[in-house]
């Protein structure tokens, strides 16, 4: 499906990680249902600095800070639809200005600004996307995601970041809306997991697979914020039922808890760069992290990428 206009011309691509866990570091509250798209509001320097952190990494694409941020969202601050929209073209124009001022300095190949699109339970703010617990009509799931995709297409992104997907029915109305309203842009669908073979609703990976294969404006197909240890055996059913090019940026290893919005480690994780090398041949294209993963994470990943060639 790669063509001369995406991020995919042959080889591994690396994707940045999570941008939560670095704003926090730089002092933002993540306690809001907000979660890191209050950063929008507040510290935009902040968010600009993490890109640039991940594109110091080796990162070749920017994931905008829009994962949480929805006109509902911000609508709990008082906030207009149109200031609302205003606030997640913004998280395009930072990754995009992140991009600007380091290819300034760091001349090199073409560099690409993902537009995060988190599910209908993101907004919800109580950990729906990793259980797919709720249910909206196609049409409702097309309201409730076009005004932010219509923000970032307007914000300059480069293609969509479908991501954490609990749900087929979500994603596939998302992606739909995406190809009949802005067909000129490219999206991966990234699906949240609850073992190896299931989304985290309980359908079978397997049927995403055959579903991600018959959409004409997907560029990859594949999972994030799952633990490292599940990665291989998920690619392994993407790769039987389609074969786009697939995607992996999982999670630190630890565990989330809803209730007190926290993370717990439970001493599995040796660094998600060590299985780099077995996604790869399991058929990764693009890899990089998810929650709890820092720059660190990233500048591994690129370092394995590079010794594989």
């Amino acid at each position: 499906m790669a063509s001369t206009n995406d991020p995919l011309p042959g080889g591994a691509t690396v994707l940045d990680g999570s941008m939560a866990g670095e704003l926090e570091r730089r002092g933002v509250d993540m306690s809001t249902p907000l979660w890191s798209a209050i950063a929008l509001r507040c510290a935009p320097d902040a968010i600009e600095a993490v890109h640039t952190s991940y594109l110091r990494a080796g990162a070749a694409i920017l994931t905008t800070n829009s994962y949480q941020a929805t006109a509902p969202g911000f609508a709990s601050l008082g906030l207009s639809e149109q200031e609302a929209s205003e606030l997640i073209a913004t998280s395009a124009t930072l990754a995009r200005r992140a991009i600007c001022l380091w290819r300034a300095a760091h001349p090199g190949p073409r560099l690409w600004v993902a537009g995060s699109i988190g599910p209908y339970g993101a907004y919800l703010a109580d950990g729906s996307e990793y259980r797919g617990d709720y249910a909206l009509s196609p049409a409702d799931y097309r309201d409730f995601h076009r005004p932010r995709i219509a923000a970032l297409a307007g914000g300059g992104v480069d293609l969509f970041a479908v991501e954490t997907q609990p749900k087929l029915d979500e994603a596939g109305a998302i992606v739909e809306l995406m190809a009949r309203e802005f067909p000129g842009i490219w999206a991966w669908v990234s699906f949240s997991l609850r073992d190896g073979r299931t989304l985290a609703d309980g359908t079978p990976l397997a049927a995403a697979a055959q579903w991600a294969r018959q959409q004409p404006n997907l560029l990859a197909v594949g999972i994030n914020c799952v633990p490292p240890r599940i990665v291989e055996q998920a690619l392994g059913v993407l790769a039987a039922g389609t074969d786009l090019p697939l995607i992996c940026y999982p999670n630190s290893g630890e565990s989330y808890d809803p209730s007190t919005k926290s993370w717990h480690t439970g001493g599995e994780h040796p660094g998600i760069a060590e299985f780099v090398p077995s996604w790869r041949r399991a058929g990764a294209r693009i890899i990089g992290g998810c929650c709890r993963t820092t720059p660190h994470d990233i500048a591994e990943i690129a370092h394995r990428l590079r010794a594989e060639g």
